[in-house]
């Protein structure tokens, strides 16, 4: 008894549908990291009202089911590429992971002080690569 494999074929139209909203997520991702940015750095309270009208707005047209009204104010700024994200959060590592490299070459420095602090400034770099968040 010979089996069939079954093969999953996606159409072009899938793939288009996927691509659509796979960049609708990502917006609406982006839309309530910037909401939430501006919730945690709030002053006063007219920008507390502003925050929470644009909340309000949103919330009323995902109800409605209106995804242009809800992406509105959205495009006013354009979503951070992955690449960006990355760079933003890696930066600091990589300063140190350079610092690491060079101080030990340095004139004056000798080996053993240059071991240690290469050392040192390596396990910072890996620990500034850890999440923030409480699962860390």
């Amino acid at each position: 008894m010979a089996s069939k494999a079954v093969r999953r074929r996606t159409s072009v139209t899938e793939l288009a549908a996927r691509r659509r909203a796979r960049r609708f997520h990502t917006s609406l991702a982006e839309l309530v990291r910037r909401h939430d940015r501006a919730l945690t750095q709030v002053r006063t309270a007219g920008e507390y009202d502003a925050v929470t009208a644009s909340l309000r707005a949103g919330v009323l047209a995902l109800v409605a089911g209106d995804a242009e009204a809800l992406m509105r104010h959205s495009a006013a700024e354009p979503p951070t590429s992955r690449t960006a994200r990355l760079l933003r959060r890696s930066a600091s590592s990589l300063v140190l992971a350079a610092c690491a490299l060079a101080i030990p070459l340095l004139p004056g420095v000798d080996r053993a002080t240059g071991a240690g602090v290469r050392i040192l400034l390596l396990m910072t770099a890996a620990l500034a690569l850890t999440p923030a968040g409480s699962s860390a």
